[in-house]
């Protein structure tokens, strides 16, 4: 760990920060630590506008716009640079369809609410018990309102494709700390009981909504959580994290794991680039012969090192250098913590699949301090192989 990373400390921080480190603490180094902006997404862009458009319908008042008024101001907000002309068509007929559904659906349940607040940004401070620590969480609420019957109701768009299930909503993140927010801003609620805010996710696209609450309990849990995640970027090398998400990441031409993709071709380049075809094509031919890979492998190694990379590329595919620890616990302070609970006899000939079994079943808190028991025993890195798509993509691990 670098001095400079030492000095970090996180003193604010918001859910889209957290979940993006959770994502990739590469991209949230870029993003968060070293501020580097890049072009939004056209689903950026796009969620953005649908925002803005129900922000305006619900901010004018008394009388609501009418559907022509809210289409009519969609089609002025409406940025056409991101796309492509035929995805332009698309994206802006799918927000029309979306707008529309969203009208109907404030009609039949307009005389159920009153809307206190749109876009309402709120801020947390929190402290860490343990340390002292202070922390001040941030963020924005889509839309806030007070139901007829006196609760209150949090709403957030969502103009994903994704639905996601009930169990999802009711675990996630975003909205416990919604929760936490109205708490604040209206501490009058605090006596009563979290269960009664309505935590709802309006998908747009598929016109459902998913509604859940938390308990005080879970809301206690989740400052834990939140406390967890800043210790974890706090300590963290910002290694990135290589997934599916990467297709939708703006920093692949400076990210260690894609630069050399996108770099200008080198001399010395066309040796290692031959050595990772030779590479990939022995891999596929069920390693017949051993004594090269390694021979090819240390001089990729090599290559990685000397240019500070940690993929490389050729026409056939890429390979990557992945970091490996194997983890081990302390036994004598998992004991001290089990054998109150009467846990220890369950694990007394200890293994890692039993102990993950059992920790399902424990307290959060119990949880949390079993896993800073974790020792690393040994840390090595693989090469992980991948063939191009065209090629039929196959994905091997050498240790």
């Amino acid at each position: 760990m670098t001095q400079e990373q030492e000095k970090i400390k996180v003193t604010k921080t918001s859910y889209s920060a957290l979940e993006l480190f959770r994502q990739c603490p590469q991209k949230y180094k870029f993003k968060v630590i070293d501020k580097i902006k890049v072009p939004k997404l056209k689903e950026a862009v796009f969620g953005n506008t649908i925002h803005e458009a129900l922000k305006y319908f619900h901010s004018t008042s008394p009388i609501s716009p009418t559907l022509d008024d809210l289409l009519n101001y969609y089609k002025e907000i409406w940025n056409s640079e991101p796309f492509d002309e035929q995805e332009d068509l698309i994206y802006f007929s799918e927000g029309v369809k979306m707008l529309k559904n969203y009208y109907q659906h404030f009609l039949k349940e307009k005389d159920k609410f009153v809307v206190l607040d749109t876009e309402s940004r709120f801020e947390i401070p929190i402290e860490n018990p343990e340390t002292g620590q202070k922390c001040t969480l941030v963020g924005i609420i889509d839309r806030i309102d007070k139901l007829s019957d006196g609760s209150i109701r949090v709403v957030d768009y969502k103009t994903t494709k994704r639905l996601p299930s009930q169990t999802e909503a009711d675990k996630n993140l975003q909205f416990s700390l919604y929760c936490l927010a109205v708490l604040r801003r209206w501490p009058k609620l605090k006596e009563e009981k979290p269960e009664n805010i309505k935590l709802s996710f309006h998908y747009l696209k598929h016109n459902e909504i998913l509604t859940t609450q938390r308990t005080q309990e879970q809301l206690k849990e989740v400052e834990e959580e939140v406390w967890q995640r800043i210790s974890e970027i706090e300590k963290s090398d910002f290694r990135p994290t290589p997934s599916v998400l990467c297709d939708w990441c703006g920093y692949k031409n400076i990210c260690p794991m894609w630069k050399h993709k996108y770099s200008e071709p080198k001399v010395e380049d066309q040796e290692v680039k031959q050595a990772i075809e030779e590479f990939l094509n022995l891999k596929e031919q069920n390693q017949k012969n051993n004594q090269r890979i390694k021979e090819l492998k240390e001089l990729i190694n090599k290559y990685l090192d000397q240019q500070g990379l940690e993929r490389v590329f050729s026409e056939s595919g890429y390979i990557t250098r992945l970091p490996s620890i194997r983890y081990g616990y302390d036994l004598n302070k998992i004991k001290e913590i089990l054998e109150p609970l009467g846990k220890w006899e369950e694990v007394i000939t200890i293994d890692q699949e039993k102990l993950k079994k059992l920790l399902k079943l424990l307290p959060k808190k119990i949880q949390n301090q079993i896993e800073k028991t974790k020792k690393i025993e040994k840390e090595y890195s693989i090469l992980k192989v991948s063939k191009n798509k065209v090629q039929n993509k196959n994905e091997t691990e050498i240790q």
